[in-house]
């Protein structure tokens, strides 16, 4: 069970720190046409607008992203230490050297 909790939480790491690296990736592309067209002095003010507006929009998927991995890491996490304590409760208390007994159904 431990491999498995382990396996969610290098899950959970990876998606997380992958999102945030895409999304400043994302971020910093958008970035250089945003920057050439705030040059022209004519659209400058509504394009640093759309660019604010880009940036906020792409923070916000990101984070959801972000929100979700969390949201499902925990779950299964839970899910996890439930089954564990599930296994504990059927397999019973066990001394060294002694095979698991199973209790019976109720």
């Amino acid at each position: 069970m431990k491999k498995w909790q382990g396996l969610t939480e290098l899950v959970r790491d990876a998606v997380d720190k992958g999102a945030t690296a895409v999304e400043q990736v994302h971020k910093r592309t958008a970035a250089k046409p945003f920057e050439l067209l705030e040059k022209v002095p004519s659209i400058a003010v509504p394009v640093r607008g759309v660019h604010e507006l880009h940036d906020l929009a792409v923070s916000g998927s990101y984070g959801m992203v972000r929100w979700v991995n969390r949201v499902v890491g925990t779950t299964v996490g839970i899910a996890l230490d439930l089954l564990e304590q599930s296994r504990a409760q059927d397999v019973g208390p066990t001394t060294p050297g002694a095979a698991p007994s199973r209790r019976s159904a109720d």
